[in-house]
């Protein structure tokens, strides 16, 4: 039995004649200056522009695109959702050649889908900085029956993407001060006994505070601007088409429209049955097209809102009066518990209400018959409309998607797996660095059931290839490119492997695909991995650093740390700059979130005298609460034993206690200044009391 998604691309290439219309295009890839916030930044722009281009064709055609790489690094181009030839597909080093600085590339392939999909470097961070565009593919004799509208969405830091990894990896808590969203312990106390229970709680399962983004924009942006207007086209209008795209870095948006409910018709480029929904949460990387209500002498306000309330951009729909959209509510991280993320969002069993459906919504209404004598009487009944769609479970296909039933199976578990502490990200404990590809073979039913033991949501994406996500409806699960598995969630999507050789799986967070959540998908029989090609598809292990000073009054302390996903050098030192000095010099291993094993050597000098060094060796391990424990023994067999926690007390002030058991203790309060800069007091038992600045780089 031949599966449909199997007979569409069939009958897809059917239509392909040997007489396909070429359309062609031509960019360069080149910085672009930009001020978006007030602020003077340098951008990365295709054609000049921020976005890209809007490229269209139709099924049947023949799509070339050629890019000239202007950077002076090399980039190259992912055509997202598209399916096509592998070597076509834009993934460096895995199917596809990067463009060296000043050299070209052509795309060409054969259109095989219609809808509504994006394009978008696949080299290192350049999303973050601007490389990515539209697409609009139309059936062969398609001709729009109502106006439209392309909405590309994306988030904006005035600085580059890398820096802001950098930032990530320096502290967990980086963006938190920027985003206003610091979980401090007056905050907690201030909320009553859920929030404290909910502390405790993630505390006791060793679970850092929540967040629901991890990074803090500057701008948050449709189509490249903060707000912008598009007057109705000339001519009778009273609705309009909707194509929108997440095409964020690692941004989720809560979409809304001030004029009523949409109407969800299409989910990743694909055909859904019609679903009428008040406001609609868009993970990163997909695409949805809405139908919405119209009307001359008016402008509605369509507002894309940051899932953690941090900011929106704004379409205002029309010209004349303008209409807003409602504010969302900065959702409350303190009353939210990993376990119960969801609890701010109405579950969808109770989510949805009988709301009256627009006159025009004819398309999605519901009908009763009821006899009234001999001649049955037709009442339309309003459709209900879903207040917030968060998930999938509204999505229906319009005909089966069932996989072929005379094909063996295959079934792959997966967790996502990762922390903020370390900002590394990863499947099953692994990185891309570490893993193997995961190996399928042509001919197959592929089951993955995804479970995320994260404290984040996960946009996870699949090149080459639409899945079925399996929901409530069954046969008619709705297919897609790109699934959002939420904190604490499971999700399984099913798909027929029908293709050839590698393609990537990744999360579309671009920081945590490029710390490590991704993986190759190889068909065993046609596969050209190697494990020198692995070193290069995503960032290779690079080293980051971390560090800290403590400049005080009595004494100074440093703590200098350079690190990749595994490996830890650090460089610890106290000293009262006279007589008595402390270093300790380790090489750490990290097993896993919570444990390293450390080996390195320790020296001390006191009232001028150096009382020689010793080697250490031991193991690190965050106990439940949060405390760090360190477990250590010296060449004379001497050991220790040390505990010690941060706890942030307010937004700005933070106390800090460490404690070993050769009796030596220190406590520290701190208050933050800036990203960088706190001012700080400390009492250490060898070294008393001081007062100064803290700095963190």
């Amino acid at each position: 039995m031949t599966s449909p998604i199997h007979c569409f691309l069939l009958l897809s290439l059917v239509s392909i004649s040997a007489n396909a219309a070429v359309v062609s295009y031509e960019f360069d890839i080149d910085t672009q200056p930009v001020n978006i916030t007030g602020k003077d930044a340098i951008g990365l722009s295709i054609g000049g522009q921020i976005p890209a281009p809007l490229i269209e064709a139709r099924v049947g055609d023949i799509l070339r695109v050629t890019f000239h790489n202007r950077l002076d690094v090399e980039s190259t181009v992912h055509w997202h959702g598209i399916l096509l030839p592998g070597d076509q597909d834009g993934v460096a080093h895995l199917n596809t050649h990067p463009m060296a600085s000043g050299t070209s590339f052509t795309f060409e392939f054969p259109i095989r889908q219609s809808g509504t999909y994006w394009y978008h470097s696949h080299s290192a961070l350049q999303i973050q900085s601007g490389v990515y565009g539209p697409i609009v593919l139309r059936e062969a004799d398609e001709s729009p029956v109502v106006a439209e509208q392309v909405l590309l969405l994306s988030d904006w830091n005035d600085v580059d993407g890398e820096q802001v990894l950098r930032n990530l990896k320096k502290r967990d808590d980086f963006y938190a001060l920027k985003k206003d969203s610091v979980q401090s312990w007056d905050r907690v106390l201030s909320h009553g006994e859920v929030a404290l229970n909910n502390r405790i709680r993630q505390a006791f399962s060793r679970m850092p505070p929540m967040d629901l983004s991890d990074v803090g924009y500057d701008a948050f942006l449709i189509n490249g601007s903060i707000s912008t207007t598009y007057p109705l086209p000339s001519g009778t209008v009273d609705r309009m088409l909707l194509r929108i795209i997440n095409g964020s870095t690692s941004s989720y948006f809560d979409l809304e429209y001030a004029e009523g409910p949409m109407t969800v018709v299409a989910a990743d480029g694909l055909a859904v049955e019609p679903v009428l929904v008040q406001r609609l949460r868009i993970s990163t990387a997909e695409t949805y097209d809405v139908l919405v209500d119209v009307s001359p002498g008016a402008s509605f306000e369509f507002r894309a809102t940051s899932i953690d309330g941090t900011g929106y951009g704004s379409a205002y729909i029309g010209s004349g009066v303008i209409v807003n959209a409602p504010d969302i509510a900065r959702p409350d991280l303190i009353l939210i518990s990993h376990a119960d993320h969801e609890t701010m969002i109405m579950p969808a069993a109770e989510a949805t209400h009988q709301h009256d459906a627009p006159a025009a919504e004819v398309v999605a209404t519901s009908q009763d018959t009821h006899q009234h004598g001999p001649e049955p009487v037709t009442v339309q009944t309003p459709a209900p409309v879903i207040e917030h769609m968060t998930d999938y479970q509204h999505l229906i296909s319009p005909q089966s998607t069932t996989l072929p039933v005379d094909q063996p199976w295959r079934e792959i578990r997966m967790e996502l797996t990762g922390n903020m502490e370390r900002y590394i990200w990863s499947f099953d404990g692994k990185t891309m660095n570490e893993a193997s590809p995961i190996l399928i073979r042509k001919g197959e039913n592929v089951r993955f059931i995804l479970s995320n033991g994260t404290m984040m949501h996960h946009p996870l994406h699949f090149h080459g290839h639409f899945f079925r996500v399996v929901n409530a409806h069954g046969d008619r699960s709705p297919l897609k490119h790109t699934v959002n598995i939420p904190p604490g969630g499971t999700q399984t999507i099913e798909f027929d492997a029908n293709e050839d050789q590698d393609w990537l799986f990744h999360c579309h967070n671009q920081f945590h695909m490029l710390t490590g959540m991704t993986r190759v998908v190889s068909y065993m029989d046609s596969s050209r991995m190697s494990p020198e090609m692995s070193e290069h598809v995503i960032h290779p292990s690079v080293w980051f650093n971390a560090s800290r000073v403590d400049l005080l009054s009595g004494f100074a302390t440093i703590d200098l740390r350079l690190f990749n996903d595994r490996h830890e050098f650090r460089l610890k030192a106290d000293s009262d700059l006279d007589q008595e000095s402390e270093t300790t010099a380790t090489y750490n291993f990290h097993i896993n979130n919570f444990v390293y094993t450390f080996a390195g050597v320790e020296s001390r000098r006191f009232q001028e005298v150096d009382t020689g060094t010793l080697a250490v060796a031991g193991l690190h391990m965050l106990l439940p609460f949060l405390v760090d424990s360190e477990w250590r023994v010296d060449e004379e067999g001497e050991f220790r034993l040390e505990l010690g926690s941060d706890l942030r007390l307010t937004r700005r002030i933070g106390f800090a206690w460490h404690w070993n058991t050769d009796e030596e203790h220190r406590l520290g309060l701190n208050f933050v200044l800036n990203e960088n800069w706190s001012a700080t007091a400390v009492h250490d038992s060898d070294y008393g009391t001081g007062f100064g600045f803290s700095l963190r780089f």
